[in-house]
This record gives C-alpha cells, sequence and structure tokens, in this order.
C-alpha cells in the first residue's frame, strides 16, 4: 500500500511538472493529422465460453504473439487535446484450445474506435500522451480446422462487439510536420460470438463463444500534420 501511494504522489507530482512547461508554439491546436502504427500484439488466454453445445467448461484458448497494424486521423482542439478516429488490424493464431485435437485458426480484431487524446506540453523535441477510446471491433475467426470432440471447425466467421482502449506514448517531434512515436496500448472487447453455416459432427448448437478479450500491443507510429 505504501509502494502504491509512493507511485501516486510521484506520478501526481511529474503531471503537475509537465503541466507547468509552456506548450510550443503552434504544437497542435487546429492542426487536421494522420498516423499510422507497426507492432506487435500479445493476447492473454480466454475461456473458451461454448463450442457446438458441448461441455467446455474450463476450457481456454491459448493465443500466439501477433501483429498489429493501425491508421487514424485526428483534430487538435486544443494545444493539448485531440479527437480521433481509429481502425487497424490485429491478428494473432491460436497456438491451442484446451481439450482439441486440433486447433489451427487465426483469430483477428478489425476496431473502429472514437478517441480522445491528451498531449502534455512539449519540451524540446518530446511529447508525452495519453488516451482512451470506446467503438466496435469486427471479431474474425478464420478456422482452417479446429476439433474439440465429434464437432468440427472449417471456416472464416466474423462478429461485431463492443470495444475499448486505453493508451499512452512518447511523441519526438522530426520537424514542423512529422513525429515518430512509441506507444503501449490495452485494448478489450465483449465476447465474441460466432455461428458457422456449417457445423460437422454431432451438435446440440451452433454457436462458438469466446470468452472477454484482452490484448496488450507495443508499435511505433508515424504522423503528418497540416
Amino acid at each position: 500500500m505504501k509502494t502504491q501511494f509512493r507511485y501516486f504522489v510521484g506520478m501526481t507530482a511529474l503531471t503537475g511538472l509537465l503541466l507547468t512547461i509552456p506548450p510550443a508554439q503552434g504544437q497542435e491546436v487546429g492542426q487536421l493529422y494522420f498516423a499510422g502504427d507497426v507492432g506487435g500484439s500479445i493476447f492473454p488466454d480466454t475461456d473458451l465460453e461454448e463450442y457446438f453445445g458441448q461441455n467446455v467448461s474450463g476450457s481456454e484458448v491459448k493465443f500466439d504473439p501477433g501483429i498489429r497494424l493501425g491508421f487514424r486521423a485526428g483534430y487538435g482542439l486544443t494545444d493539448w487535446f485531440a479527437l480521433e478516429g481509429e481502425t487497424g488490424l490485429m491478428a494473432n493464431e491460436i497456438d491451442s484450445i484446451d481439450g482439441a485435437s486440433d486447433a489451427d485458426a487465426v483469430f483477428s480484431n478489425v476496431p473502429f474506435m472514437l478517441n480522445a487524446r491528451v498531449h502534455f506540453p512539449q519540451y524540446d523535441r518530446l511529447t508525452p500522451y495519453f488516451g482512451g477510446g470506446v467503438g466496435g471491433s469486427v471479431a474474425v475467426l478464420d478456422a482452417d480446422d479446429i476439433v474439440i470432440g465429434g464437432g468440427r471447425l472449417d471456416g472464416n466467421m466474423s462478429d461485431v462487439v463492443f470495444a475499448y482502449q486505453g493508451f499512452a506514448g512518447l511523441r519526438c517531434k522530426l520537424n514542423e510536420n512529422m513525429g515518430l512515436s512509441v506507444e503501449y496500448r490495452y485494448f478489450a472487447t465483449l465476447e465474441p460470438e460466432w455461428e458457422p453455416e456449417e457445423v460437422f459432427g454431432p451438435a446440440s448448437s451452433d454457436d462458438i463463444r469466446f470468452g472477454r478479450i484482452q490484448g496488450h500491443m507495443l508499435s511505433i507510429a508515424i504522423d503528418f500534420r497540416f
């Protein structure tokens, strides 16, 4: 508890210090910008909630590390605050599923988010920032072969789910119109559910459902301002 309190006090003091630094002229107010990023994604294990009506209680879906690609466009409303829209792709192969004799599939998310981004005042060329967003994601399950018990899945399915995220990063100003950033992002969605067109083998239902999805991303972004 004492460690957490010291951390909170330290972060509060750092935030206050950054806010006392005068902002650079023309930092972002009234600027339209576009940005793209590329990096890696890690999705922790999630529950397999349903699989064609079989008893899958306690089963978990495990993911391999994957990739992240992102694109966003935004507008600086003030020299410290911007609104932006974001989309992209996060794709991770499924490493294993408890109880599955085969699990050859890729799980992907295509988000569509509305973000609020807060910039600390610029000091020399470096600008820390943080923000968050809400929206949705197209959760895609592309299965070459998933076999659990007597049920086999083969095909591509998608579902639209509610999504939210938080992010923080550090931007380095390259020139008046370009910047390079390192960014961490936490991304989460509600439970995706799919209903395949065809079910191979005995099944008491047509549904496949994962538990809540959470992901951690680290990426490098480049932005262009006008």
